[in-house]
């Protein structure tokens, strides 16, 4: 409300928060948006706002509604008529920021054909968030939401049937097939070499679309018991209906592509993030919707099983059989970590990660490995035996992690004993056990299957808002990025080019650049191609480096064999006591300081 003050006519008379009619902004511009359209919420000229359940009157409004109505209608006629005739000053909040708390899947006799969830939700409902409106549609507006659950696997269940409590939805827990079921996993006629886990998936999911013709839903939300989704929901999947071609078959909600948004786009709302695209190759079906037409089209086109399910349904949405859309950015993940690997393929990593923006499982407590390695697969942090005051060290960094909720995988730096020290001795020793230690590092990322990992080595000090600040970088760090430095030694990082696209936020003051020279490695990431082309670029110099591990780093950045960006200003430094008064250098200093915060520099 502080922003709509800002920019409502200084002659208003009435102020609709809420209202019931489809046609409020519908017609005309929206009074100027001083926030340069970074709001979602805008204020119309009030055309047909019908209702009276949420509106403000100023002193001369008041004065002229008692001289003017008749009440001889209902108060919402009166009201529109005196608007619609000129009579009086009135503007709408679009979308409405207060609705009537009656919500259901029952059509209304004012608006034939509608049903009142489309009139009256909101993006964030207060009594939805916290639980207190029991009314609301707890299928999210499908006729149905299954979730394949494995039996074994209690604990997923456990955390959706909370979620399920929370939010006020309605799960059906469908048991999935197990891989171990010989005699189910020969009921389709199998024309490849899928493994027992894929063929058990693929079952799965078609028992589902069996069941969705057999009790005649016409739309159902298919979940896999891994899933997390954004905590609004509710909200997102009302706006996707507005823009939801009529003829679509299967909704992505979620998917494993980082390429989705080169689909054709078919749909966008004017006040949201979220819009549609053809789908281009939504892999993964942790996360879908499918209709009744899609239902039949499917099962006719699924026996017999050629390949994965998900590879499947692209094949056939590519080859037009199939109307497929998907939603970007994505409202619903996998989450995985150590000790939640794929169901379907557990030695494989997961190479695949865009953070969500409100977690629902981190909201509620229900898990801690989401986003507590900061959007990576694992946090790296090397002990050196030899640094000075090392037990301090380790003691402020324990308390650093229980503060922000980050945790730590320790790896222990190679000892001297496996450092040749006969030869090169261009290089002290401490330079040679850091480059051989972060090159194991990279061996480990690779070894474990790990998509990406962050390395952090020696005192320091990170950004008190790291957790947050990283799911918006995640958000526009390019999907082929080999390196990126949150921490470096050069003052000169992003003074030349410019910031990546996709951060239209001007007031997020953080932007990734091309790396040019960010010497230093205590604070970057690798993901798992980029782990890749270094053991592959430092092999043949790892028993006699020629130079310090930051310095080739460097070179090869500088010859281009690999995508490293840096963000700008760094969100980890070198431990510096800025609290002593000491000059030191811009780089060096947090915009919020966790040590001092915390007043862990003791």
């Amino acid at each position: 409300m502080t922003d709509i003050h800002r920019i409502l006519p200084a002659n208003w008379e009435i102020l609709y928060l809420g209202h019931c009619s489809n046609w409020e902004g519908s017609s005309g511009e929206p009074l100027s948006d001083q926030n340069h359209g970074r709001s979602i919420y805008q204020l119309f000229k009030s055309n047909r706002p019908y209702c009276t359940h949420a509106y403000a009157v100023s002193y001369r409004g008041a004065l002229k509604l008692l001289k003017k109505l008749s009440l001889t209608a209902p108060i919402d006629l009166e009201l529109t008529n005196m608007i619609t005739s000129n009579e009086i000053t009135s503007y709408s909040i679009i979308p409405s920021v207060i609705s009537r708390c009656r919500i259901s899947d029952e059509q209304t006799n004012f608006y034939p054909g509608r049903n009142i969830l489309d009139l009256f939700s909101l993006k964030n409902s207060t009594l939805y968030s916290l639980g207190l409106n029991y009314e609301l549609n707890s299928t999210l507006g499908f006729s149905h939401i299954y979730i394949i659950n494995l039996i074994n696997r209690r604990d997923r269940r456990e955390k959706l049937e909370t979620v399920a409590k929370k939010l006020n939805l309605k799960f059906e827990f469908f048991p999935a097939v197990s891989q171990d079921d010989e005699k189910t996993l020969k009921e389709l006629d199998l024309n490849s070499d899928l493994r027992p886990p894929q063929v058990a998936c693929y079952l799965s999911h078609y028992k589902i679309y069996q069941s969705i013709i057999q009790r005649g839903y016409d739309t159902a939300l298919i979940l896999e018991d891994d899933v997390d989704f954004e905590l609004n929901i509710a909200s997102i999947i009302l706006e996707s209906y507005r823009i939801l071609p009529s003829d679509w078959d299967i909704f992505f909600l979620g998917y494993c592509s980082y390429v989705e948004g080169w689909g054709q786009l078919v749909g966008q709302s004017n006040s949201s993030p979220y819009k549609i695209h053809k789908s281009h190759i939504p892999f993964c079906l942790h996360g879908y919707a499918v209709s009744r037409p899609g239902i039949l089209k499917l099962v006719k086109q699924l026996n017999p099983m050629s390949n994965t399910i998900d590879s499947t349904i692209v094949n056939l949405a590519n080859a037009g059989h199939i109307n497929s859309y998907s939603l970007v950015p994505l409202a619903m993940v996998q989450w995985r970590s150590s000790i939640n690997p794929s169901s379907i393929s557990p030695e494989y990593g997961y190479h695949f990660f865009i953070p969500l923006q409100h977690s629902t499982l981190e909201h509620f407590r229900l898990i801690k490995e989401t986003n507590h390695t900061l959007g990576f697969n694992t946090i790296y942090l090397i002990k050196y035996q030899n640094e000075p005051d090392y037990n301090k060290i380790t003691e402020k960094l324990a308390k650093m992690s229980d503060k922000l909720c980050i945790v730590f995988t320790n790896f222990d730096a190679v000892s001297s004993s496996e450092i040749d020290s006969n030869q090169n001795n261009k290089l002290q020793e401490s330079q040679k056990i850091s480059y051989l230690s972060h090159y194991k590092i990279y061996e480990s990322i690779i070894n474990s299957g790990h998509g990406s990992a962050l390395i952090l080595e020696g005192d320091m000090d990170i950004e008190l808002r790291i957790t947050s600040i990283m799911v918006d970088i995640h958000r526009i760090l390019p999907s082929d990025w080999d390196i990126i430095y949150l921490g470096y030694c050069n003052n000169y990082e992003g003074k030349s080019g410019e910031p990546l696209p996709g951060n239209n936020n001007n007031q997020f003051a953080y932007k990734l650049f091309k790396s040019e020279k960010p010497y230093c490695t205590f604070a970057y990431a690798v993901s798992h191609a980029g782990a890749l082309k270094l053991l592959e670029k430092l092999g043949n110099s790892i028993k006699s480096p020629l130079e310090p591990l930051d310095v080739e780093l460097v070179n090869i950045i500088q010859s281009g064999e690999i995508n490293s960006y840096t963000l700008v200003p760094p969100l980890i430094v070198k431990s510096e006591k800025s609290h002593s008064g000491k000059e030191i250098s811009d780089i060096h200093i947090l915009k919020n300081s966790t040590k001092e915060y915390f007043e862990l520099y003791k």
